[in-house]
């Protein structure tokens, strides 16, 4: 996410010296489906009774000793038919409140009873999800002072548990923040030519960010859903609105920027409204994988993904794998670590995501951006502008309001997803491999490639909007 942090001063910092590998405490755990086998039915189960139900040992030991130690703060059925839990600052404020009168509440629909009944969440994980590889996955919030590969050990070893993991990190891929009021990314990848006739707003794209500002003007007719659930409707760091301008800012307006493609976004937001202790933004492991689901059954075509993590994580990688072979065009930033060690990262590195990378104005790889054999091909990710959010922020210095220029594989990345929505309008019956295909094959060999038709820096090459169309 956003290497964001406040300094001394309370201005953020930008371009943190890192970023944590895996989400500390948490962690998500599929159960079996047989091990519900035998349990009572939950429709008009109250707490009270509830509270007597139990699984069966195999995951009833684990979890209850990790209760009994004070290690489990929560379960939640990611995927059962049910509202977000609150943020955890909220949980805590209204915990009390929250004890006092949950007991006389159903159970069913009731995700605050999943705080204090980890059993009636395992059911819930099984019993309310349709979509059987999604049923028994849960997200155990554990306590700051638990052990968590110990837990890990311990859940793994009972037979109940299909598996378990650590959650990886994910967090927005922008670099930067420098002055620069021009719009050089359409020139260099051909937007000018004729691109405007083409009509792509019947193509669904789905943005999964920080959130949206969509009163901007910009962006007030081009935002076809906002889904915020769990958090507030603000933007606070405005990554998201910055990528959603990039793809899709009202171009007939006659103010502000043009975005690459009129294609209509459905946005989710994934990130909570507070930094984590090291002063990152990091992605809430809940909302990002009920979005990801929900962006399929909301029959979106193309999804960016401006974000990205070093570790590898099973269920995310298994949520893109329905993606894909449901149709869905996936795009995603390499990274901007070049410098810090060039590691690979994920969701760019799955397999049958479109992994892009950034270029400077001079048609090179950018400094920052993340290299490697998954690399798809490149777009200008320096000085890029769109539009943030119109309302000022703590989290972002007071001049990074309505529009500023970026940097980062962040805004490269949507720049792809717009080409992506526009290869569709033209292209209707076109699979994601072949969209991937034309990208890639219509990308410009520009010299740095030293003659080669792909390299480890700049994948096939510099994006060109106009050829891919044609």
């Amino acid at each position: 996410m956003i290497p964001l942090r406040l300094t001394s001063k309370g201005q953020p910092a930008f371009d943190t010296p890192g970023h944590l590998e895996y989400i500390p405490a948490q962690v998500i755990v599929k159960v079996k489906s047989d091990v519900v086998e035998g349990f009572p039915d939950l429709a008009g189960a109250t707490v009270a009774t509830a509270r007597s139900f139990r699984l069966p040992s195999v995951i009833e030991e684990p979890i209850g000793s990790l209760r009994r130690k004070g290690l489990l703060e929560q379960v939640i059925p990611v995927f059962a038919e049910a509202p977000l839990a609150a943020p955890a600052k909220a949980r805590a404020r209204g915990a009390a409140a929250a004890a006092r009168s949950a007991d006389a509440e159903a159970v069913s629909g009731q995700a605050i009873l999943d705080i204090r009944i980890p059993s009636v969440a395992f059911a819930r994980s099984i019993r309310e999800v349709s979509d059987e590889d999604l049923r028994g996955i849960n997200l155990l919030r554990l306590s700051p002072k638990a052990n968590v590969t110990q837990v890990l050990k311990e859940l793994k070893a009972s037979r109940g548990v299909e598996y378990c993991h650590r959650v990886a990190a994910r967090w927005p891929a922008e670099k930067a923040n420098p002055v620069l009021n021009r719009q050089w990314g359409l020139r260099a990848t051909h937007w000018f030519e004729n691109i405007r006739s083409i009509d792509a707003s019947g193509i669904k794209v789905g943005v999964l960010d920080t959130g949206v500002d969509r009163t901007h003007p910009d962006l007030q007719a081009v935002i076809a859903g906002y889904n915020f659930d769990g958090t507030t409707e603000e933007d606070i760091v405005g990554h998201g609105t910055h990528v959603s301008g990039i793809i899709a800012a009202n171009p007939d307006d006659r103010a502000g920027i043009t975005g690459v493609s009129n294609c209509k976004l459905n946005v989710w937001k994934i990130f909570g409204d507070t930094p984590a202790d090291d002063g990152n933004y990091y992605v809430d492991e809940v909302p990002y994988q009920r979005a990801l689901r929900a962006a399929q059954t909301a029959g979106m075509q193309v999804i960016n993904l401006s974000i990205g993590g070093t570790a590898k994580d099973p269920t995310e990688e298994m949520l893109f794998g329905r993606l894909v072979a449901a149709n869905i065009t996936i795009v995603a930033a390499m990274g901007n670590e070049y410098q810090r060690g060039n590691p690979v990262e994920y969701p760019a590195a799955y397999r049958g995501v479109i992994a892009v990378g950034a270029t400077d104005e001079t048609d090179v790889r950018a400094a920052f951006s993340n290299t490697g054999p998954h690399i798809s091909l490149s777009a200008p990710g320096t000085n890029i502008l769109s539009t943030l959010p119109i309302k000022t922020s703590a989290y972002r210095p007071q001049e990074e309001t309505s529009y500023k220029a970026w940097s980062g594989t962040s805004m490269a990345t949507p720049q792809v997803t717009a080409a992506a929505s526009l290869i569709l309008a033209v292209n209707p019956g076109f699979s994601n491999a072949q969209i991937a295909s034309r990208l890639k094959d219509t990308a410009t060999k520009v010299p740095a490639m030293g003659g080669n038709p792909n390299t480890l820096e700049l994948g096939a090459g510099l994006l060109d909007v106009q050829a891919a169309v044609q």
